[in-house]
């Protein structure tokens, strides 16, 4: 008759270790994950926007670095610099034409010099809005300064909404900006960057699969952004050719 072996102590003693200094490892790698996520965590839309755009503009880094002697710093630089303008001028081109017109348009109501033209009959028929419209175009028409006086407090509410939108595009524009210098600074180290991405990938679906997923998820963010471009391409124009044949200066 078999008689069980004494159980090892010391053994148990090694396993019980090794488990304890597993499992404070990895408390201490969460707390450290939390600590990071917290701090990070302001600048998370950042650093996606930053990343999104360096690998759309990576092909034209790199097509301006290998004519510039493969200096992929100074080639960063540039295409920041270049797609930086291309933001910066027609956005305050926008916001001196839009602060000009409520200038004038502030300016020509104090002054009592803003004509209103009279509506159209045609006006009443519209559905569901059309008589108020209606009667609200007429008063200003009649009276311009009283209309005015009569819904000061809207106008003051609807000022404080155009100056809250204002300081969210200002905002949204600087938070843009400073996406494409970080992006500036991740395409000058653009080969580097592949090759952690490639290592990830390769990690987690196994090196044979590895590097088709990463050139998949480059693909990927690079159609998607020329998609959304595109889009807003074609919007800008549309409304562009609105605003002529509305004659709207």
């Amino acid at each position: 008759m078999n008689t069980p072996s004494p159980p090892d102590h010391e053994f148990e003693r090694r396993i019980a270790s090794r488990l304890l200094d597993v499992l404070i490892r990895a408390g201490l790698i969460s707390v450290l994950a939390v600590l990071c996520y917290k701090v990070f965590a302001p600048f998370l839309t950042l650093m996606a926007w930053a990343i999104i755009l360096a690998v759309t503009i990576y092909p034209l880094q790199q097509s301006l670095a290998r004519r510039i002697g493969g200096k992929q710093g100074l080639a960063a630089t540039i295409v920041v610099i270049g797609c930086g303008l291309l933001i910066i001028a027609p956005t305050a081109l926008l916001m001196d034409s839009f602060g000009s017109s409520i200038h004038d348009f502030v300016s020509a109501v104090q002054h009592n010099t803003l004509e209103i033209p009279a509506p159209r009959e045609g006006v009443k028929g519209w559905p569901v809005v059309g008589e108020r419209i209606y009667d609200i175009w007429s008063r200003a028409h009649a009276d311009l300064p009283g209309f005015v006086q009569s819904m000061q407090p809207k106008i003051g509410e609807l000022a404080r909404k155009a100056l809250s939108i204002v300081a969210r595009i200002g905002f949204g524009l600087l938070q843009f900006l400073a996406s494409f210098i970080i992006s500036g600074i991740v395409m000058a180290y653009g080969e580097a960057g592949a090759r952690g991405s490639r290592a990830i990938f390769e990690r987690i679906v196994g090196p044979e699969r590895g590097e088709r997923f990463a050139r998949l998820s480059t693909a990927t963010i690079r159609v998607v952004a020329q998609g959304v471009i595109g889009i807003a391409f074609v919007q800008a124009i549309l409304v562009g050719l609105a605003l002529l044949v509305a004659h709207v200066p």
